[in-house]
């Protein structure tokens, strides 16, 4: 296996799990904002942390994916 193809099939990985995270948390904010149970106040201060830090890592993994130069051969 060529660690180019490697590289590649970490990212794929990496970025599926942050994308699944990702939907798993707006899909729990959607359910408790139209939950008349739940407080929305509750949901927000406790998924925004969640939120920020998914979003953090996505941004990371990409830019330092975009960072990386290729080795010209």
């Amino acid at each position: 296996m060529k660690p180019d193809s490697l590289t590649a099939i970490i990212y794929i990985v990496v970025i599926s799990t942050l994308s699944l995270v990702m939907v798993a948390v707006i899909g729990v904010l959607l359910a408790g904002l139209f939950d008349p149970r739940v407080d929305n106040t509750k949901i927000f201060e406790t998924l925004s942390p969640a939120f920020q830090t998914i979003v953090g890592a996505f941004v990371g993994v990409l830019g330092g994916r975009a960072m990386v130069k290729k080795d010209p051969q």
